[in-house]
């Protein structure tokens, strides 16, 4: 619980003493040190290194991020982001996006490994094996099937119905089927921060549930690129390590972002093809994307939050015209799992 002290204290002797209390919020301590210079900032984040309080070292990462960096490159700030790791904080991946211009060398890749680790649990923890959809096909019965169509196989057998032998019953197989689709990421600079790690875990959670079918994954701010092609071979690392060195900057082009992934989308011709674009919505950069939607067929669209009015009217139009489902979430925490289920219904 919160110190409670008495008589006039300085900012400085509050936060030391609210870094060793441990219980205050992240807003609450950027609210204290925004005063500080690089030797106090530094001095302060040590403290909380040794105190083990993550959140005081994420507010002195904002407000000081190179006396921040100088004091968690140190084998103590590895442990500490290792054992936040470990229990699933997201401090790890958010220390990274907020220093990795500032850590150097050996920490740096250290941090970039524990930021993986971590984004990579929690997607699989979200993603489990997940539903999927089946086929149904018949196949010659054979011992140890489970399943055989019972009309098939009298149709089969009616001219010799008082013998059945294996050859004549219709056995059913269950096969899960195959998905193809691509996943398009906003990562503009309306994306920075806790925004980025989201993205981060998004496109980790569907990796690892697209991990045995074919995909493409598109992100984009100012102009789009392709992360992986429809039929490229990749990692679930590979794809995560792209998003942390992913910089949100720029502007929201979500024209090219919708053209860029239209030339994976189209090289499949099938009816149950889709896509799925995770944006606030705001395009201010590349025109209109409402022509580039009329192209989609099962073109669903995910809408993070927002405070603009037109950012939802966007979103709710582009899936209308891409003949798709459109969802909207409330915090930037529900989307990965928002995408798990629009990934389970495709």
């Amino acid at each position: 619980m919160p110190i409670v002290l008495s008589g006039t204290i300085s900012d400085e002797k509050l936060f030391e003493s609210e870094i060793r209390a441990n219980g205050r919020d992240f807003q609450y301590y950027l609210r204290l040190g925004r005063t500080f210079d690089y030797p106090k900032a530094k001095e302060m984040a040590e403290l909380a290194i040794e105190q083990r309080n993550v959140t005081a070292l994420q507010a002195l990462a904002q407000l000081q991020p190179i006396a921040t960096s100088e004091a968690i490159s140190s084998q103590d700030g590895v442990h500490l982001i290792a054992k936040s790791a470990h229990e699933g904080n997201v401090a790890a991946p958010l220390l990274f996006f907020q220093l990795r211009h500032q850590i150097r060398g050996q920490y740096r890749q250290k941090f970039r490994e524990l930021a993986r680790a971590t984004i990579i649990h929690s997607a699989l923890r979200i993603s489990g094996r997940g539903l999927r959809p089946e086929t149904i096909k018949t196949v010659p019965f054979y011992p140890g099937l489970d399943e055989f169509d019972l009309d098939a196989t009298l149709e089969e057998t009616l001219l010799e119905p008082d013998y059945v032998n294996y050859n004549e019953i219709v056995g059913v197989e269950r096969v899960a089927r195959k998905k193809i689709g691509t996943i398009i990421l906003d990562t503009s600079g309306s994306m920075a921060g806790t925004k980025l790690l989201t993205a981060a875990t998004a496109a980790a959670v569907a990796a690892y549930h697209l991990r045995h079918d074919k995909y493409a994954l598109v992100a984009f701010n100012t102009v789009a690129s392709i992360i992986k092609t429809i039929d490229q071979p990749t990692t679930i690392d590979t794809i995560v390590d792209t998003i942390l060195d992913t910089e949100p900057a720029g502007y929201t082009n979500i024209a090219d972002a919708l053209k860029t992934a239209f030339t994976q989308y189209q090289r499949v011709h099938r009816q149950e093809s889709w896509a799925i674009l995770i944006t606030d919505g705001i395009a201010n950069r590349g025109g209109p994307p409402e022509p580039h939607a009329r192209k989609y067929h099962n073109l669903h669209v995910l809408q993070t939050p927002g405070t603009h009015p037109q950012g939802e009217e966007t979103c709710q139009q582009i899936a209308q015209l891409g003949r798709g489902r459109y969802i909207k979430v409330n915090s930037y925490t529900e989307i990965p799992r928002a995408l798990m289920r629009l990934l389970r219904q495709t």
